[in-house]
């Protein structure tokens, strides 16, 4: 088996060149590893629930308009479904409060105008922002 050191004698000592090259490459790694840990926060999903165009609705018929469903024992709005907003709207224009309405039995629809998402922890990550690019391309694009 060969000596390592024997093997490498070629090379000569660490010099100038040896020093420059050890410091960039470390600091291109160093910066990768910036770049690894940025993407943890940037890259989170904040809460969400369907965005809900206000169109003369009340804050009660806003915040009833979002099912409610468990999730890891606790219950909390649909991020996924809302009741059908045109039922809705009809409903509040005829002088009904939620408490009134069965609301269970409003069909439900799929996030058709998109999502509101909670600043609570982050400003802004890359799902809000992409998606509320989406929802303005899709509606301006027809």
């Amino acid at each position: 088996m060969a000596n390592y050191d024997e093997d490498t004698a070629f090379l000569g000592q660490k010099g100038p060149f040896f020093v420059i090259l050890f410091f960039l490459l470390n600091a291109i790694y160093i910066s990768t590893g910036f770049h690894g840990l940025y993407i943890v926060f940037v890259g989170a999903s904040p809460s969400h629930h369907c965005r809900v165009a206000d169109g003369n609705l009340s804050e009660e018929w806003m915040k009833a308009s979002i099912p409610n469903e468990t999730v890891n024992g606790k219950l909390q709005p649909s991020q996924c479904r809302r009741y059908s907003l045109e039922t809705v709207r009809n409903l509040s224009a005829l002088g009904y409060s939620p408490l009134e309405v069965n609301l269970t039995d409003i069909t439900a629809e799929t996030c058709v105008d998109g999502w509101s998402y909670s600043t609570e922890i982050y400003h802004s990550t890359i799902v809000s922002e992409v998606r509320q690019k989406e929802g303005s391309l899709r509606v301006s694009g027809g």
